[in-house]
């Protein structure tokens, strides 16, 4: 268990610094105090379920990134447009998205590479 407290201590910790919040800015979102935090980053501290949630909601990232260890990092959910899309997608049927994924597949082979 100790070595999961420490995984998810330390994406809190990521996903806060990539979210450009304090542990004080964190603490009030998540409605605990900086010690709690500073606990929970260092893997000091349990994290019930339901507080990993509130941490997801409150740094914009989807909860199995703050949990699961094979992910190599969350998608960028700072940038509003990258979020602005996500939202405007994530509610669609999978034949949707699918139909999506491949038209922006088909208008990104047309942009410069840069080479």
């Amino acid at each position: 268990m100790e070595n999961q407290q420490n995984f998810f201590g330390d994406r809190v910790k990521q996903a806060r610094k990539n979210a450009g919040l304090t542990q004080a800015e964190l603490a009030e979102k998540v409605n605990m105090d900086v010690t709690t935090i500073s606990r929970i980053e260092n893997g000091a501290q349990f994290t019930p379920f339901p507080s990993m949630l509130n941490f997801s909601k409150a740094l914009n990232v989807h909860f199995d990134y703050l949990i699961c260890d094979y992910l190599e990092a969350g998608p960028d959910l700072s940038n509003p447009l990258d979020s602005k899309i996500l939202d405007i997608i994530s509610p669609l049927p999978d034949n949707y998205k699918l139909f999506i994924l491949k038209e922006i597949q088909n208008l990104i082979q047309h942009f410069p590479t840069g080479e």
